[in-house]
């Protein structure tokens, strides 16, 4: 008999739970709200714990034509209104749904259409500076810990369960609802992490998967991948200091030493701006591409004359800073004590001199995330090997991370467009890019290596 059980225990343990009940059905009706695009809404319940489930909302554009199959859509943020996204683009989607549903769903625990929703703050969160001392690192811990105890309070196990690995169990449960064999992925911006989450934990589901502008979540070396960022985006502002000439460099260079010896004041915007909260501005604007370089440089020149307010984004909140409150990031990157935020820092100065560590998965999170109430529940992690062939695209900002993604797949494909701008399928509206996703959801034909969209 014990024998018998040795044997059966491996092949049990290969089940996955509930695997008795048959799929859900899922109740198509017209979706909530006002909207000049149809699109139908189905209600799907999902695990948070062994004994506890969250309700999706789903929404699909059905197939125009002949249906064979579905993709599934999730356009970034991290933010919970995909439906709605959705349904304010349907165009992208037209080539596509001659064949497939397009089905989308608001995410776990974010406002939306999905519920229950966390009662978090969600509006925008500004970005500490670095501290000068483990004091004050230890202060922006405290205050990390009260904030994210405030949220978590609302509902303990949904934000331990708001990381992408979980989002990816619900894509899964999505699958299996939908009765489908393997998945289409299409996942812009953080929606790529997802897409990595799910390709990660689900291989042998993967039909095709789509990134588009994400960032890296499918490495084993968290600093190497922040080196990585932080020459692409001094590669990104060398193409700036190139158009504007001698001596700029120089200038700003000084212009940003100066600023962190001591803060130079933006007039207008009743603040002031330190060498790293400049050069996340600077940045800011001149991702927008050369229509904006002009004003970057004459931002420079009024701030070494003491005015920086020309650095502030228009319409919002002057400083550097992000939405969301970090409830999903701070669960798929890791934390740092002050050391090593301190050692990162400096080693990202070295690398670039002109940007620095002023982006977001540098500075931000390793400033908003310790003392988090729950530690990474989804660290970045290698893709498995096996997977069939992803498809890609970036532009000057992120074609390279993203590219660092699709290059460890056998196959993969990434389109390169040469300019400016982010998210170049939902975001740009690239014809070009389009027609070549088309192509790769439906029928799975890659575009040739090195492509580029106008």
């Amino acid at each position: 008999m014990r024998s018998v059980i040795k044997l059966l225990l491996p092949l049990l343990l290969l089940v996955p739970p509930h695997a008795d009940q048959p799929p859900r059905t899922l109740d198509w009706q017209p979706c909530p709200g006002d909207s000049a695009v149809t699109a139908e809404c189905a209600d799907l319940p999902v695990p948070v714990t062994s004994t506890r489930t969250v309700t999706l909302k789903l929404a699909r554009l059905p197939a125009t034509g002949p249906r064979r199959g579905s993709v599934l859509v999730n356009f970034g943020g991290p933010q919970g209104d995909q439906i709605a996204l959705l349904r304010s683009r349907p165009h992208l989607f037209d080539r596509i749904r001659e064949s497939m549903d397009v089905v989308t769903w608001d995410p776990r625990g974010y406002p939306g259409l999905s519920r229950p929703a966390l009662a978090c703050d969600w509006t925008f969160l500004r970005t500490p500076r670095f501290p000068a001392d483990q004091a004050g690192f230890d202060r922006l811990v405290a205050d990390n810990r009260a904030r994210g105890e405030r949220c978590r309070a609302t509902d303990p196990e949904l934000f331990d369960h708001m990381d992408s690995g979980s989002d990816a169990r619900d894509v899964e449960a999505i699958r299996v609802a939908l009765r489908e064999r393997r998945v289409n992925f299409i996942g812009t911006s953080y929606g790529g992490v997802i897409a990595q989450a799910y390709a990660r934990k689900y291989p042998h589901r993967v039909r095709t998967v789509y990134v588009d502008g994400t960032g890296n979540h499918s490495t084993r070396d968290w600093d190497g991948e922040l080196d990585a960022i932080a020459r692409d985006n001094e590669a990104f502002a060398r193409r700036f200091l190139d158009w504007a000439g001698p001596d700029v460099e120089r200038r700003w260079q000084a212009l940003v030493a100066r600023a962190d010896a001591e803060p130079i004041p933006a007039l207008t915007a009743s603040t002031g701006y330190d060498g790293t909260q400049l050069q996340a501005l600077a940045f800011g604007k001149l991702r927008r591409g050369p229509v904006q370089w002009d004003e970057v440089l004459r931002a420079i020149t009024a701030a070494e004359a003491g005015d920086a307010s020309g650095f502030a984004p228009p319409g919002r909140d002057p400083n550097p800073g992000l939405p969301g409150g970090g409830v999903k990031e701070c669960l798929d990157f890791p934390h740092a004590d002050f050391a090593r935020v301190e050692r990162t820092t400096q080693r990202l100065r070295r690398i670039a001199p002109n940007t620095g560590a002023s982006f977001p998965l540098a500075w931000h999170l390793s400033l908003t995330c310790p003392g988090w109430p729950t530690p990474t529940a989804n660290p970045p992690a290698p893709l498995p090997r096996g997977l069939p062939p992803f498809l890609g695209a970036g532009t000057w900002q992120d074609h390279a991370a993203t590219k660092r993604v699709t290059d460890q797949v056998a196959g993969s494909r990434t389109i390169f467009h040469d300019g400016p701008g982010h998210n170049l399928f939902a975001g740009m509206m690239n014809a070009c890019v389009i027609e070549h996703v088309s192509a790769y959801v439906t029928d799975r034909r890659l575009p040739p290596a090195q492509v580029t969209c106008p």
